[in-house]
């Protein structure tokens, strides 16, 4: 068994876990929130007004927190695993296999470095103020993001943002 310490794919796996355990109760309040929004719908209300006056965090901003974490977290992890299985001699087809992609997209991933700056959207640090039904994006960064924004996922891949 290899040493613990400084082992980049066993700090990738702890990250992943952290990851969806934190989901885990966003993801319970994002099911309340949207069956919340969708007998507001039935109800007649206008989006704007239900979003707006969702309580604790919102919707959206759960959206992306929960998957701001899990972009950060696998491309972080799929980057660990596909550099420890290459350098365990495994081919760059036989990884593609593996993860189900491509290889060049598995050549992509080993062509990075192992830390890539997070992606974009991220969770607004505790005791900052929620956004306000302004049109703030909700997204903990502060800015509104424009229909086709760019994001930037765990990979440092463009995802298309179609929030």
């Amino acid at each position: 068994m290899a040493n613990e310490r400084g082992d980049q794919v066993i700090e990738a796996i702890d990250a992943l876990v952290g990851a969806v355990e934190k989901n885990s109760a966003d993801q319970q309040q994002l099911v309340e929130n949207l069956h919340g929004l969708r007998r507001a719908r039935q109800a007649g209300t206008p989006m704007t007004s239900a979003l707006a006056n969702e309580r604790g965090p919102g919707t959206m901003q759960l959206l992306g927190r929960v998957l701001g974490r899990l972009m950060e977290a696998s491309g972080t992890a799929r980057r660990a695993l596909a550099h420890a299985m290459r350098a365990e001699g495994t081919s760059i087809p036989a990884i593609a296999r593996v993860f189900g992609v491509t290889h060049q997209r598995v050549s992509n991933i080993l062509a990075r470095p192992h830390a890539v700056p997070a992606p974009v959207l991220h969770e607004a640090p505790s005791g900052e103020a929620q956004p306000s039904s302004n049109g703030d994006s909700g997204n903990g960064s502060g800015a509104t993001p424009a229909s086709g924004a760019v994001l930037k996922d765990g990979d440092g891949e463009t995802q298309a943002n179609r929030v």
